[in-house]
C-alpha cells in the first residue's frame, strides 16, 4: 500500500474517509462518476484529493456502451460514489491504513539496514547518502 508522500497529504488522508479508499488498492470496485458513467477495475492508486488511478477498467458511459481500458485516471471531483466491495471490514481497513501512514521513523534505516548489512556508527548527517551508496544497483 503507497502512503501519501507530503505532510498536507497524509493530513488530508487521516482526517478524512479517504484513507479508507486508500485502504481498498489492489481491489476490484465500481466508481460511479458525477457524467453517469461508471467505471469497474482494480484500484492501483488513490491520493488525498480522491483521485483515483485504476487498472484492467470496464467503462460504461451514460447512454451504455462499455468500452475495456488497460487503466484509467479520475480526478477526485469527478467521483460520485465509490463502492466498497462486501469483503472489505471497513473499520479494519481504516485502522491498517492508519498504521501505515503513523510508522515509526526509524522503519526506513531498518529497512536500508537490511538491506545492505549492518551500517558503520556514522553521524546521522551521513548515514542516508551512505545507505544509499550500498544500494546494489
Amino acid at each position: 500500500m503507497e502512503v501519501s508522500h507530503s505532510v498536507k497529504e497524509r493530513t488530508i488522508s487521516e482526517n478524512s474517509l479517504i484513507i479508507l479508499l486508500q485502504g481498498l488498492q489492489g481491489q476490484v470496485t465500481t466508481v460511479d462518476l458525477r457524467d453517469e458513467s461508471v467505471a469497474h477495475g482494480r484500484i492501483d492508486n488513490v491520493d488525498a484529493f480522491m483521485n483515483i488511478r485504476l487498472a484492467q477498467v470496464t467503462y460504461t458511459d451514460r447512454w451504455g456502451h462499455q468500452v475495456e481500458l488497460d487503466d484509467l485516471f479520475v480526478t477526485g471531483r469527478n467521483v460520485r460514489y465509490v463502492h466498497i466491495p462486501d469483503n472489505v471490514n471497513i473499520t479494519a481497513t481504516i485502522e491498517q491504513q492508519l498504521q501505515v501512514i503513523h510508522r515509526p521513523r526509524g522503519d526506513r534505516l531498518l529497512r536500508c539496514d537490511e538491506l545492505v548489512g549492518s551500517l558503520p556508527t556514522l553521524p546521522l548527517s551521513q548515514t542516508f547518502p551512505t545507505c544509499l551508496q550500498m544500494l546494489p544497483h
